[in-house]
């Protein structure tokens, strides 16, 4: 910044070495920020000289009408459900969404929340990308977590019964007959990958089974990663035939390898149980078991809840809501149901085509 230059609050952020949210909710008194904080915002102020516009200030203070969406990846068919479900419920009260993408990435979170703050959204839904969330702390506006959990932070949260959810699937196939079951998961600092993973191991240890660790492979939540980790379950001649997959993504990428590598005895003995259900699940291969998430349950509880603190209403506030997702059976042998011979399930689309 030349002398000449009239300084901004980017340069007010930049010098306190803190983000220009931060450096807002100083300036307007929003929030609760630390007092070590706030006194290096005040510096910088003082130091640069700065003065908010009077004008910008109130158009900050003014409602936009928007809300900001912030989701890991626009690729995932789970999470452009979620918007859909969001925006149908949204729109008819006027809103409009901002939706951006962290790449998977904690700092590009990071920058998507500031980007979102500056132009003065209403109201975050965040489906974080991992349980690092300080970032998130003492938001200047209201904010709803979706689908995942963060650690540290007072925040309202609505997510599905991953564990349980998994211990059931995961039992339907042992009950089944299978004794020996892999897991193919996702990244373990993912709220939703952990809590599969534990309900993996309640079911497995319930039945008295025991885990092989080299098939309890961790990687992404993404196709790539589905591939990677089923290549490497089958560098093992002793690979199991049944997996409890963390999603759909992972699944696909699961599949991919099999069709294209796997001998024909593998694939026709293999058999997943896995997250999720939507509308292109019935034509997933190898798929018994699948979980079915209520994204229409929690996208309408969200933006209830959000409205709410719109509008001020702060009762019950951290509130953690927990859904019960749905076991649908795909294809079964003894299992859920106690069928003796194959069932497929019906296909259920929730989207038309042209």
């Amino acid at each position: 910044m030349s002398k000449r230059e009239t300084p901004t609050i980017k340069d007010v952020a930049k010098l306190a070495d803190v983000s220009i949210a931060t450096v807002s909710r100083v300036l307007n008194k929003l929030g609760v920020v630390n007092p070590d904080t706030e006194r290096k915002v005040l510096n910088a102020v003082a130091r640069l000289q700065y003065q908010p516009n009077a004008v910008a200030r109130s158009l900050k203070l003014a409602k936009t009408k928007s809300i900001g969406v912030i989701l890991p990846e626009v690729s995932n068919t789970f999470f452009t459900e979620i918007v859909e479900q969001l925006e149908g419920l949204l729109s008819p009260k006027g809103y409009a969404l901002l939706v951006c993408s962290s790449e998977n990435s904690v700092e590009e979170e990071q920058r998507k929340l500031s980007f979102l703050l500056e132009r003065n959204v209403d109201g975050l839904i965040v489906i974080p990308v991992s349980d690092e969330g300080a970032h998130f702390a003492n938001p200047s506006v209201p904010l709803i977590m979706l689908d995942r959990k963060v650690k540290g932070i007072e925040v309202d949260v609505l997510v599905s019964d991953n564990r349980q959810s998994t211990f059931e699937v995961t039992s339907a196939l042992i009950a089944e007959g299978k004794t020996r079951i892999g897991f193919l998961g996702g990244d373990p600092h993912v709220h939703t990958s952990a809590e599969r993973y534990l309900g993996f191991v309640d079911a497995m240890q319930q039945h008295g089974l025991k885990i092989d660790e080299r098939f309890v492979l961790h990687g992404g939540m993404s196709m790539k990663s589905g591939y990677t980790v089923m290549e490497k379950a089958l560098t093992f001649e002793d690979c199991p035939d049944a997996f409890f997959v963390v999603n759909d993504m992972v699944h696909i990428g699961a599949t991919s390898f099999l069709m294209a590598n796997a001998p024909k005895e593998v694939r026709r003995r293999m058999v997943f149980a896995s997250f999720d259900y939507l509308y292109y699940a019935p034509l997933l291969r190898f798929c018994h078991y699948a979980v079915s998430q209520p994204l229409d349950k929690m996208a309408r509880l969200a933006v209830q809840l959000l409205i709410r603190r719109l509008e001020g209403d702060m009762q019950g506030f951290p509130s953690t809501t927990v859904l019960k997702p749905t076991v649908v059976v795909m294809e079964q042998t003894n299992g859920i149901g106690g069928d003796e011979e194959p069932h497929r399930h019906p296909p259920r689309f929730n989207k038309e085509f042209s």
